[in-house]
């Protein structure tokens, strides 16, 4: 009888800890990560290093490193500390589960990453050709 009650306290807590697991939202490191460092090297002055995070070729971001300086200028709107408020659009582990079973893709086609501090900061994401979060979009924004 012992055994029994602690096979269902194990299954009870067993089933629990997953369910949270499932709702627990999805933390994109790879994604905020770019989108993190993309953020501190505008910031710092480097522009040609975060231009190098972007995606090429689009008019968004400039279409070279000229063109990228002056959206740059245009766009940031403090050198001061910001934090990562969310990622958009909210993905939880059971979600990502549920499209894996499914055969579907796992990753969001876009992820926009908002900072929030001095100003609002949004930087839009999407995969690159071989897989690598790249900066599609860059703005701040009114809160």
């Amino acid at each position: 009888m012992k055994r029994l009650v602690v096979v269902l306290i194990v299954l009870l807590a067993a089933g629990a800890g997953g369910y949270a697991w499932l709702k627990a939202p999805y933390a994109n490191a790879v994604a905020s990560g770019v989108a993190r460092e993309f953020l501190a090297l505008l910031q710092d002055g480097r522009l040609e290093q975060a231009y190098a995070l972007t995606l090429k070729g689009n008019g968004l971001v400039g279409r070279d490193l000229a063109e990228f300086r002056r959206v740059a200028g245009r766009q940031l709107c403090t050198r001061e500390a910001l934090s990562l408020l969310r990622l958009h659009p909210p993905q939880s582990n059971g979600n990502r589960l549920r499209r894996w079973l499914s055969g579907r893709e796992v990753e969001m086609p876009s992820i926009t990453a908002r900072f929030e501090g001095a100003c609002l900061i949004s930087i839009e994401l999407r995969r690159d050709e071989v897989g690598r979060w790249r900066v599609f979009n860059f703005q701040s924004t009114a809160g």
